[in-house]
């Protein structure tokens, strides 16, 4: 089997509005490098308790105050977000630590596990307007997640390996400073770089080549194998793979949609794309 040549520590959170608007970057490098790379997440646990919590670059102490930021966010990259989220919330003590909890509950299974799982629980609370840090929406998001054994999923939770899984993901996080997110620490051999805050794809590109050296480009498989791959993308993920602007993009999916070879989720300030037309979909769907 090929050996990765450099690997990817991405430190993360499920809430986090501006890792949710680094999947497009994340979904191209992994498509132009392939096996030569190898992604990691690491929970980093941004709120532990929302009322000891305040975020001093964006004014933010409060759920309420999340939400512009999260419009923000989406307007500023054209990922969809579902800002009404944090507008529901009324607990004082909101935490986004049992959600990484049950990221680490997946991941403890696989990394192919625990990505489709943290990328669902993203999905849900970003564009689903879910709380996933609620025990009943986490375990009914494992339930739909694919190759997740629900089983161990839940046994990781009740005996603490999740929780002390976690907790080493919060002591990897100070390790290397990593106190907001994204960051991601780029290793080739015993030489790194950490990058911080959400970046271009040209960044992390240039970043690949003095680390690592030249690497193989591959060019982006169509748009059916990338999606029966990672599941349901938005237009701006798939935008960004291909390199296109949002409205071609957008343009080539219709007709693929017209053709009954993918099908369109509408949400807030966008949509995403899954594989196939379902038998109850309307063309206004």
């Amino acid at each position: 089997m090929h050996e990765p040549e450099l690997e990817l520590i991405c430190f993360t959170d499920p809430y986090c509005s501006w890792c949710w608007a680094t999947e497009p970057v994340l979904y191209r490098l992994r498509e132009t490098y392939r096996d030569q790379i190898a992604l990691r997440y690491v929970m980093g646990g941004l709120v532990r308790d929302m009322a000891d919590f305040f975020d001093n670059g964006n004014g933010i102490r409060t759920t309420a105050q999340v939400a512009p930021h999260w419009r923000e966010v989406s307007q500023r990259t054209g990922q969809p977000i579902d800002e009404r989220l944090m507008e529901d919330i009324s607990d004082p003590h909101f935490s986004t630590w049992p959600a990484c909890i049950a990221a680490k509950a997946a991941q403890l299974q696989s990394d192919v596990v625990g990505d489709a799982y943290l990328r669902r629980i993203r999905r849900a609370a970003l564009t689903e307007r879910k709380l996933i840090s609620d025990r009943l929406v986490y375990s009914a998001l494992a339930e739909e997640t694919r190759g997740l054994d629900v089983a161990a999923f839940h046994k990781a939770l009740a005996d603490g390996s999740a929780k002390r899984a976690f907790e080493e993901d919060l002591a990897e996080c100070a390790q290397y400073g990593a106190t907001g997110f994204p960051t991601i620490l780029l290793r080739a051999g015993d030489q790194d770089q950490l990058a911080n805050g959400y970046r271009p794809f040209e960044a992390y590109q240039q970043a690949i080549r003095e680390l690592a050296g030249p690497m193989t480009d591959h060019a982006p498989r169509q748009i059916e194998p990338l999606l029966a791959d990672f599941g349901p993308m938005t237009t701006r993920e798939l935008a960004e793979v291909y390199g296109r602007s949002a409205q071609e993009q957008r343009a080539e999916l219709e007709q693929l949609r017209a053709a009954a070879r993918v099908r369109r989720l509408p949400v807030r300030s966008g949509e995403l794309w899954a594989i196939g037309q379902s038998p109850s979909s309307s063309p206004s769907s």
